[in-house]
Parts: structure tokens; C-alpha cells; sequence
């Protein structure tokens, strides 16, 4: 829900509402409340990024990395959109080299990317030892004891507290150790000359006859990898190793001791999985998504250039020669797009592999894990206008559009196209990044479908409650509220209705967050949070005119204050301010949850066109009348704008920040502003 023009006149039913969000953003931080920065939501995500920012990008799997990491680092380029502190970006370089760099070709398709194994086929039956062989319950079902008994190799209680299940095995060496006592399984099947990673727990008793699980080629006779252990508390151990390149040899999973000539060895496992390591498409995305808005934010921001623009190139190459070619033009993935139409296409399963399971029948990949891809192309397309990467993207979105059903006023749509669910809170994350940077870039989605997007949360999934607000688990109102904080992109929608921010807000509001997509929506908190002024470089349109920013409110005509891609400090718009000759033509904004009787500091930067007209901005006490700050300004060329006053002492008066000319008799003069700011004065930001 929109703010609108003051002279405007709202129901009572509407009146009630707004006064009752309004509450709720005073509420959610007490207005006498000291905090070390001044600001709780930026105090709060220090704390959480001092916690969390380091755990991800270290390591070199593909889920790691786009589930834990991407937020990280799409939350370090919030945080200097907010501050313009370039040490975000500093941060943002370290860990997106690291990530760059754990990129590797272990397919040999001359494509660098990333692999995972955690969702790919587990070729090993029964690796939990839950279920008993219908013939002996001491032996679990698919394995196969070799020169071992019942007293040497049973299933056991005793299992690690990390796994679901009751059981592990326990394998025992002989008393008289002259033989190797083993179990052992042949594995379901492989894909050739592929990475496959052999991970279980384990544990010994200490003994010197150790512990060790290994994969064999029979064909061969061939070991292909081990793992080697003596640890006597459970550890989770893990080995990859490349399976043959002819297909039809016999590889089988084996259990047992390093040595079999100690009597009394005990060496413990649970949990064995044998999985290929394979690339996929969202992990691609996501992190990709991650690094072309950094080359996007560089590319627009030719300020940013000079320290960063190598990094900006140097990941912008990587995309471009490795990810994005990969999912078409790889001898090992193959081509996954499929042109559907003249309109529509989509990214389907590799022709090549399973990826996540041998029995699934559908083709095309579910919507999020496509448009994660297809809003790294629309992102890059900005920067290199390829004609084929917004071809791409546009019949994506188009074909996820198409799936759209409209419920009174509000989208639903389910996880996939062969899906009978509805989309999840979470993946919707997703999807909304996609559908947001479209509507942004002009493309597609139109200001009607950002406003149904946005009462799918605030007319279905929302409880309705401003004080302990929560979500559904599912875009269609049901399920529980599991997901409920999954709000990174959620939060987004407040662009098209100031009642969005509190619904996140207040979740957070004292909560601690737990992991990386909880960091990125703290950081997006800050970014909607109107204690700082929202929309603070009028990058982004209302919903029902693309030349009104976001959350500013006008007075006066559309001809009068506009968004301005000819005249920005930074990004792609300023905010023009075109006099009349008579009536003032403004835009302002509330200012809420303010700190009373506090020195706070206005900055802006703003020019000209020497005219007469002049700008002026000011900050303004509805309630008593009181202008409490006021810089009217004349220059010709960008200059940085400051002003310091102090909040009034009554928290509930209504304050506003106002942008117009200095002089409205002026006809035709114009006023720029961009990059407009309100903090605490000892704040550096």
C-alpha cells in the first residue's frame, strides 16, 4: 500500500490500516532506545556478519556456495548501497575471489563451475543401516559380508547423534586375525569419468587394526579411492575419487579395517553415500546472479571504477566464457535450453546425467532453479547488451509467467511445471530476485503484476498481524510458518507498498539470525527502513508510474518531479524537480521511528541548471508547523549537500522530508538530487 498525495482523502477502513502500519513501524524500535551505531537493524547484522560472513565461501561445493554464500554476498553489496563505504566491497572482492577460484573443470568440458553432491543420486542402498535383511536382522539389507559373520559385521545401536536413524554396523577383526572381515555392496550404477565423493561416519575403538572404507573397481580389480581412519569418537569423513570412462564395470562400496591381523579391532560406520559430483543450473545461478550484480553496480557507477572495475571485468569474463556457456555448449552437461515458442522457452535436466534421480520423467527444471540462471542473463545483459542473453531471459520468464494464476488480486503458482505444490516461501525467493530485476530493467513484468506479487504476501500469506507477524509456509496461504523469515526478496516488494517492510521487520525485530539468508534479509530490513530514508537514490518506480520513485510522495504534477536518467550522481536515475511558475512542485516522505531529541544529519548531492529556480530540500514537523532543517542550494555542477538539526522531542509528531525548488516562480527551472541520506549526526552513516 502506497502512501499517497496528502491532499488525497482515504476511507476509514484505509485510514484505520494506515495508522495501524504506522504504529507498527514506530513500534518495532522504541524511539529512547540507545544503540552503538544508532541504528538496531545495522548493530543487528554486524553482530550476525561477524558470526556468519566467513562460514561459506571457503568452500568448494556448489550448495555451499549458492545456498550459504550468495546471500553473504548480495548482503555486503547492500550494505554499501547503504553506507558507501567501499570496505563492503573490499569484502565482497575477497570472498567472491575465493569463490572464483574454487570454480574448477573436474567434467573436462574446458568450462569451469561448480559441482555438488548433496542432491545427486545415492548409489548405495541402505547406507543408514536401517532396515534388516529379511533373512538374518543382524545384517543390513543390500550389503554382503565378506569371509565375516554374524559376530563380526551386525548392524549396532550404537550410531552418532548427528544421524536420524538408530543403527550403524559395527565390523570386528578376528580373534585369531587371518582374514579380512568385510561388508560390502555394488553400486546401483555410475556416470563415466565422473567425480564421485565417498562420505560416511565413522569411528574405531583404538585398536591398530584401524578403520577404512574404500571404492573398488571388480572389473579391474582396481581401488579407486580410500578412507583411512582411526579416530574413536564418530567424525564425518569424506574422499573423491573419478570412476572409469567405460561404462558396465562393477563398483562396489567396501567396509573393514586397515589391517586384519589385530585381534579385537572395532571400526564403526553409519551413513555411507556414494554420489556423483555433478554441476547444476541454480547453483550456477545463484551465485552467478550474486556476481553480476556486483559487474552491474561497478558498470553503472563510474566512481566505483577505478578501484574496482578490474574485479568487475574479471568476473564479468568468468560468467560469460564459463558459466553461461556451460548449460548450452558442454560436451558433458550438453544443451539444456529448449526453445518452446516464439515467446517461451526453458532450461531443462541435462540430456547426459542424472542430476536428482533415475526415475524422474519431467524435463523442464523447476521455475527457481531456471530463473536463478535467467537473472545472471538479465543482469548481464545490462552490462553487455547480448541480445541472446535477454532472448533467454524474457522466454524464462515468460513461460514462468504463463504458469502465474491470478486469486482475487494476488499471483499463485506452483514449485514446477509438472508440480501439483504450490511454490514455497523460501524458493520463492527466488524467483521473486528474477521477477523484481526484470520489472527493473523494464522488461516483462509490469507495475500490475509487481502489485499482485505483492498481495500474494500481504493479502494471503501474511497473518494480518503488525506485532507478531508471520507467513505461510506456501505462496497459496497453507502450511505451517517454518519459513516464515525467508524473506530476503519478500522484503523487496516494499517497493510497491510501504505495509511490506513492517511484515519483516517485525520478525526480526530482537531475533537473531541463524544463517546467511537471514543475514540478507536483515540487510534488506536496513534498506526499507525509514529510518534512514528508503529509496535513498530514486532507483526504483512506484507500480503505477514508471517517472514516480518508490515511497516518495508527490505534490504537484508528473511533469513537475520525475525520475531522471540523464541527470544522476550515481546509478541510473536522479530526481528532477521542475518548477511551474506557481503552485510548488515537490515529492517528500515520512520519516518514522526517529530517536526524539536527537542531532541528526541530512546529506544529499544536488545541482542545477542555473537558472534561478534553485532546490530545496527540508525537513518538515507536520504536527507543529516547524521547519526543523532547510538547504536550498544553486550549483551548476553535483555538489555535496549537509544539514544538521535536531529531532523534535514529541515521538509522535509527524515529520516529513520534502524535495522542491527554492524559488517556484521561476517557470521551467530545474533542481537534480540523488543519493539523499538522514542519520544519526555521530553515525558514520
Amino acid at each position: 500500500m502506497m502512501e499517497t498525495e496528502s491532499g488525497k482523502r482515504r476511507s476509514g477502513k484505509a485510514a484505520k490500516w494506515m495508522a495501524a502500519v504506522l504504529a507498527a513501524l514506530v513500534a518495532l524500535v522504541p524511539a529512547t532506545q540507545a544503540f552503538a551505531s544508532g541504528n538496531p537493524w545495522y548493530d543487528a547484522y554486524l553482530t550476525a556478519e561477524s558470526a556468519l560472513g566467513d562460514d561459506y565461501y571457503t568452500s568448494d561445493d556448489g550448495g555451499s556456495l549458492a545456498w550459504g554464500e550468495s546471500y553473504v554476498l548480495e548482503s555486503y553489496l547492500e550494505l554499501y548501497g547503504l553506507t558507501k563505504d567501499t570496505s563492503w566491497l573490499n569484502k565482497f572482492v575477497t570472498h567472491a575471489d575465493t569463490v572464483v577460484a574454487t570454480a574448477d573443470d573436474i567434467d573436462n568440458d574446458g568450462y569451469l563451475g561448480w559441482s555438488s553432491s548433496r542432491y545427486t543420486p545415492v548409489e548405495a542402498d541402505n547406507g543408514d543401516f536401517e532396515t534388516a535383511s529379511g533373512s538374518d536382522s543382524t545384517l543390513p539389507a543390500h550389503w554382503i559380508r565378506f569371509q565375516s559373520t554374524s559376530s563380526t559385521a551386525f548392524r549396532t545401536t550404537d550410531h552418532p547423534s548427528e544421524t536420524s536413524g538408530s543403527y550403524a554396523v559395527e565390523i570386528r577383526t578376528e580373534s585369531t586375525g587371518t582374514k579380512w572381515q568385510s561388508l560390502y555392496q555394488p553400486l546401483n550404477t555410475y556416470e563415466p569419468d565422473t567425480v564421485y565423493v565417498l562420505q560416511f561416519y565413522g569411528k574405531t575403538n583404538g585398536s591398530a587394526a584401524k578403520g577404512r572404507a574404500y571404492l573398488r573397481d571388480k572389473t579391474t580389480n582396481t581401488i579407486l579411492c580410500t578412507v583411512p581412519f582411526e579416530n574413536t569418537s564418530w567424525q564425518l569423513m569424506s574422499t573423491e575419487c573419478r570412476t572409469p570412462a567405460a561404462t558396465g564395470h562393477v563398483l562396489e562400496v567396501w567396509l573393514g579395517h586397515q589391517t586384519y591381523t589385530v585381534p579385537g579391532g572395532k571400526a564403526f560406520f553409519d551413513n555411507v553415500r556414494v554420489s556423483a559430483k555433478l554441476p547444476f543450473m541454480v547453483h550456477d545461478g545463484v551465485i552467478g546472479t550474486a556476481l553480476a550484480r556486483f559487474v552491474k553496480l561497478v558498470h553503472d557507477n563510474v566512481g566505483l571504477q577505478p578501484a574496482f572495475g578490474s574485479k568487475a571485468n574479471s568476473y564479468r569474463s568468468f560468467l560469460e566464457n564459463h558459466i553461461v556457456p556451460r548449460w548450452e555448449s558442454s560436451s558433458y552437461i550438453g544443451n539444456t535450453w529448449v526453445s518452446i515458442s516464439s515467446t517461451t522457452g526453458m532450461y531443462k535436466q541435462s540430456p547426459n546425467f542424472d542430476a536428482f534421480s533415475h526415475t524422474a520423467t519431467w524435463t523442464y527444471l523447476p521455475y527457481n532453479q531456471a530463473l536463478a540462471f535467467a537473472n545472471m542473463l538479465i543482469l548481464l545483459h545490462a552490462v553487455n547488451g547480448n541480445a541472446t542473453y535477454l532472448d533467454r531471459a524474457k522466454r524464462t520468464g515468460q513461460y514462468f509467467k504463463n504458469s502465474l494464476t491470478t486469486s482475487g488480486t494476488a499471483y499463485n503458482w506452483n514449485y514446477a511445471y509438472y508440480a501439483s505444490t504450490p511454490e514455497d516461501t523460501s524458493h520463492a525467493n527466488i524467483d521473486l530476485s528474477f521477477v523484481l530485476d526484470m520489472y527493473r530493467s523494464g522488461q516483462l513484468f509490469t507495475g500490475a503484476d509487481m502489485d499482485k506479487f505483492r498481495n500474494t504476501l500481504m493479502n494471503v500469506m501474511w497473518n494480518g498481524s503488525t506485532t507478531s507477524p508471520t507467513l505461510t509456509h506456501y505462496v497459496n496461504g497453507t502450511g505451517a510458518t517454518d519459513f516464515s523469515k525467508y524473506m530476503s526478496n519478500w522484503i523487496e516488494l516494499a517497493q510497491f507498498g510501504m505495509s511490506v517492510f513492517p511484515v519483516a521487520a517485525g520478525q526480526y525485530s530482537g531475533y537473531v539470525p541463524t544463517n546467511s539468508a537471514h543475514l540478507l534479509t536483515l540487510s534488506r530490513i536496513m534498506k526499507w527502513d525509514r529510518s534512514k530514508i528508503v529509496n535513498q537514490g530514486f532507483e526504483m518506480t512506484t507500480s503505477t508510474d514508471l517517472t514516480q520513485p518508490a515511497q516518495w510522495n508527490r505534490i504537484g504534477s508528473a511533469a513537475g518531479t520525475y525520475l531522471d536518467a540523464s541527470n544522476a550522481y550515481e546509478g541510473k536515475y536522479g530526481l528532477t524537480i521542475k518548477a511551474d511558475g506557481s503552485a510548488p512542485q515537490q515529492v517528500f516522505q515520512t520519516w518514522t521511528h526517529w530517536q526524539p531529541s536527537t542531532s541528526y544529519t541530512l546529506t544529499f548531492m544536488g545541482k542545477t541548471d542555473g537558472s534561478g529556480a534553485g532546490g530545496k530540500v527540508f525537513v518538515k514537523n507536520e504536527t507543529t508547523g516547524a521547519v526543523l532543517a532547510s538547504v536550498s542550494f544553486t550549483d551548476t555542477s553535483w555538489s555535496a549537500k549537509s544539514v544538521t538539526f535536531t529531532s523534535p522531542a514529541n515521538a509522535s509528531d509527524v515529520v516529513r522530508t520534502y524535495i522542491g525548488n527554492d524559488n517556484i516562480t521561476v517557470a521551467n527551472g530545474k533542481a537534480h538530487v540523488d543519493n539523499i541520506k538522514m542519520r544519526v549526526s555521530t553515525d558514520a552513516w
